[in-house]
């Protein structure tokens, strides 16, 4: 289903693409499910390793962007240049404006990376899918907004994604 399929009202859980398709303006739909969430119209869920991969994301973009990055594994190379992390600003600002949107953030808990096991074995999800999936589960949410096509195979819930990205299923 599309991202405009979502009602006013309804409680999603959003993967870290649609947050990094928002942020990068890759995503018009993106873009417009994020100000929905901010004026409250839908409420938002973000499981914080999507937090996370979101803010390694905004880094390693803008490393990319400086130009100090351009081999194979980039956050290796970064890694090895802590003086570069020093004077990367950009994506602290991007993240202080993800923040400011108000949507709510979910720790994950012991009993979700236990579930996230049963759903890695049933689903066959890499660990921060299945732990959206945990999540997801813990809070009784059975919508899911992502571009990853890894979801569609889930039984007992509603899976959003962009259209305006074309194919992007298997995309992450």
């Amino acid at each position: 289903m599309n991202l405009g399929q979502i009602n006013s009202g309804d409680l999603v859980v959003i993967d870290a693409n649609i947050l990094v398709y928002a942020n990068q303006q890759k995503s018009k739909e993106c873009v417009q499910l994020l100000n929905r969430c901010a004026r409250g119209e839908v409420k938002a869920i973000v499981p914080m390793p999507m937090v996370a991969e979101l803010m390694h994301t905004l880094m390693l973009i803008e490393a990319r962007e400086n130009g100090w990055i351009n081999r194979p594994n980039p956050a290796r190379v970064l890694s090895e240049k802590p003086e570069l992390i020093q004077r990367l600003t950009n994506y602290e600002k991007q993240m202080r404006q993800f923040l400011g949107i108000g949507l709510r953030l979910e720790s994950v808990v012991t009993v979700d990376l236990i579930e996230a096991l049963s759903i890695q074995r049933e689903f066959g999800l890499l660990t921060n899918d299945s732990l959206l999936v945990a999540v997801a589960r813990r809070l009784s949410c059975d919508s899911i907004v992502s571009a990853d096509g890894a979801f569609q195979k889930l039984k007992g819930f509603m899976v959003y994604a962009p259209e305006d990205l074309g194919t992007m299923w298997n995309a992450e």
